[in-house]
C-alpha cells in the first residue's frame, strides 16, 4: 500500500444554512470575531480530506474506522487546499495547508478499528425528539447544561439530497456518491461530522461559534432514503484566553443503530463576541449543514 496520498482542491464558500446560520460563516459574524473574511465551515474543510483518508484507509474507514482531527487555522473561500495523508507509524497523519503563508488549517491523525480514546466518549443513549420550544435559551460559561441530553435532531436524507451535498456542497465528482445506479446512495462522512452544529442550534441560540476540533469514530457507513439522528451532550466547558469552549459527546443513528460517535470541540462565544439571537429563516438544498 502506498504510504503518501495527495490532493488539492479550492475552497469554496458555505452553501446557505438550513435551520439557523451561524455568523461566523458571514462576513459581517466573521467581522465581529476578529476575522478577515467569511470562515469556510471546518467541516467542509473535514469533507474535502476524507476523500484523501479512504483513499489511503480504503472503503472498510467508513465502517470502522476512527479521525482525530484539530481546525488551528481559519481556511477561506478562492484558497487552495492540499491535502496529505501519510502513514505515521501504526496510524495515518492527516494535513491540509492553504493559502500564500501555506498555514495548517487541518492536522489531525486516523485509523482503522477503533479509537484509543474511544471509551473516553460519553454520548446519551438514542431518545425520541421533544417538542422544540417556541423561544430557546442561551447561557453563558457559569450556567452551562452539563450532562443533559439535547433535544435530538432527525432529517430525513434523501439519495438526492445525499448526491447534491457532494456535487453542490463540496464540489466533488466521486462516483461513489454521485452513482444514480446506486440505490439507496451513500452519504458522505462530511454529513455526519457536521451533525453536531445544527444540533446545538436546534437546542440554543448562539452568535458566533467556530469549530476547533472532531474525534469521529465510524461504526457503519451512513445510508439514504432514511432519518438520519443526532443526539449530543455537554461534557466540559472552560474559558482559555477569553475564549468559551464547549465540548459535545455526540451518537448519530438511522433506524439500524449507530453511524458514528463524535466529540465535538468549539468555542461557543468567542472573545469579544455575545451569544446575540443570529438572524432566521435562511433556508438550502443541503439538509442541516452548519
Amino acid at each position: 500500500m502506498a504510504a503518501r496520498f495527495f490532493n488539492s482542491i479550492v475552497a469554496t464558500s458555505d452553501p446557505p444554512a438550513s435551520g439557523v446560520p451561524n455568523p461566523i460563516h458571514s462576513e459581517a459574524g466573521a467581522d465581529t470575531a476578529g476575522y478577515s473574511g467569511a470562515l469556510v465551515a471546518g467541516v467542509r474543510t473535514y469533507g474535502w480530506a476524507a476523500e484523501t483518508v479512504v483513499g489511503a484507509l480504503g472503503e472498510s474507514w467508513l465502517d470502522s474506522g476512527w479521525i482525530d482531527y484539530r481546525l488551528p487555522r481559519p481556511l477561506f473561500a478562492g484558497e487552495r487546499l492540499d491535502i496529505v495523508v501519510e502513514r505515521s507509524g501504526d496510524a495515518w497523519s492527516v494535513s491540509c495547508c492553504a493559502g500564500a503563508d501555506r498555514r495548517i488549517v487541518l492536522d489531525g491523525t486516523a485509523g482503522p478499528g477503533e479509537a484509543t480514546w474511544l471509551d473516553e466518549l460519553d454520548p446519551p443513549a438514542p431518545a425520541p425528539a421533544r417538542k422544540q420550544p417556541d423561544t430557546l435559551p442561551g447561557y453563558d460559561l457559569d450556567h452551562v447544561p452539563l450532562r443533559k441530553p439535547l433535544n435530538p435532531l432527525t432529517v430525513y436524507v434523501s439519495s438526492d439530497a445525499a448526491r447534491q451535498m457532494v456535487s453542490q456542497d463540496l464540489g466533488l465528482s466521486s462516483s461513489r456518491y454521485l452513482d444514480s445506479g446506486v440505490t439507496p446512495s451513500f452519504v458522505h462522512p462530511y454529513f455526519l461530522a457536521a451533525r453536531m452544529a445544527p444540533l446545538t442550534r436546534h437546542n440554543f441560540v448562539y452568535g458566533p461559534t467556530i469549530h476547533v476540533r472532531s474525534q469521529i469514530q465510524h461504526r457503519r457507513e451512513a445510508r439514504a432514503d432514511r432519518d438520519i439522528s443526532a443526539g449530543a451532550q455537554i461534557v466540559d466547558a472552560y474559558d482559555r484566553n477569553g475564549h468559551w469552549y464547549q465540548v459535545l459527546d455526540g451518537r448519530v443513528t438511522d433506524g439500524l443503530g449507530d453511524l458514528a460517535l463524535i466529540r465535538h470541540h468549539t468555542i461557543f462565544r468567542p472573545r469579544g463576541t455575545s451569544n446575540a439571537e443570529p438572524e432566521l429563516g435562511q433556508t438550502s438544498h443541503s439538509p442541516g449543514t452548519p
